[in-house]
């Protein structure tokens, strides 16, 4: 197990990839656990991979919720896919994301729309992102498809603007200082690439 920040290593996961539909918790790598915002567990069951069989993907940390996760060293999206025998195995999760990441309590962190995009959304005093991740087939993987980010600018709203990017298409659209469209590479980038130390440079010029 690699313990590096930045790692997109499985982090404890290589012992626990399987677990039985009925706990959840079988399946969460000792000393880590789902983490809360608004109340809720941010955990999110649906068919991923449109494959007929429910999936999982969960925001996981190793702080503690009692410290706002103020403490944790390690916060990954994780993704588990349902197997026909009722169990699950991790397909792959980002690489860590705290210090990116756990600054602001967000209502809702995670959610999933159409039954197959996965949002995750991160909310700092100046900023705000969302990325977008999809499973595509044509990589068998979950890829960064999309991603808006917000930043509010200084006291003055000088710097504020967004941008909003679809890998899809390699398009990215920009309303930071003036208005500007641009065309990027359209090979997709898997989950474990993103981290906290290259998510900004992913979703912003």
């Amino acid at each position: 197990m690699v313990d590096s920040k930045t790692s997109k290593k499985t982090l404890g996961f290589q012992e626990k990839q399987n677990s039985v539909v009925q706990d959840l918790q079988g399946f969460i790598p000792e000393g880590y656990a789902i983490i809360r915002s608004g109340g809720k567990f941010n955990k999110v069951k649906a068919d991923l991979n449109t494959d007929g069989i429910y999936d999982y993907v969960v925001l996981l940390s190793n702080g503690m919720e009692s410290k706002d996760y103020a403490d944790a060293t390690r916060v990954t999206l994780a993704i588990f896919e349902g197997q026909t025998d009722g169990t699950f195995k991790l397909k792959n999760q980002t690489g860590n994301l705290t210090y990116a990441f756990i600054y602001t309590a967000v209502e809702q962190r995670l959610k999933v729309i159409n039954n197959t995009v996965i949002i995750l959304r991160h909310q700092s005093m100046r900023h705000d992102y969302e990325l977008k991740f999809k499973y595509e087939a044509d990589y068998d993987d979950y890829m960064l498809i999309g991603s808006d980010y917000n930043n509010y600018g200084n006291a003055m709203h000088i710097g504020a603007g967004n941008v909003s990017t679809n890998f899809v298409f390699g398009v990215r659209n920009e309303t930071i200082d003036y208005i500007k469209t641009t065309y990027l590479n359209t090979v997709l980038q898997p989950i474990s690439v993103v981290n906290a130390d290259n998510v900004y440079d992913l979703i912003s010029d």
